[in-house]
């Protein structure tokens, strides 16, 4: 048994590539939309009046509960490697 933390790295498995490939866009898409919904939310605080700012607030925060609803990985903090292939035997 390799007790190399480090084991994971070594040879990365195809499958491990596909599911970054394909997880990769949304992991950015997340962030982008988290960036902006504190920038929003940054200008709703200095003018709490602003329906303008009020609608992008709620829309942001739509978007992002729906992603973390398609992909709950985002949101836990367990790595999603470890969740999806575990520890080494």
């Amino acid at each position: 048994m390799d007790q190399d933390p480090m084991w994971f790295f070594d040879d990365v498995p195809p499958e491990y590539r596909a599911f970054q490939k394909e997880t990769q866009a949304v992991a950015r898409e997340y962030l982008d939309l988290r960036q902006l919904l504190k920038a929003a939310q940054e200008s709703l605080n200095a003018t709490p009046e602003d329906a303008y700012y009020q609608a992008k607030v709620r829309y942001l925060q739509k978007r992002i509960k729906g992603l973390e609803t398609k992909a709950p990985w985002l949101t836990t903090e367990q790595l999603k490697e470890f969740a999806l292939w575990g520890v080494p035997h």
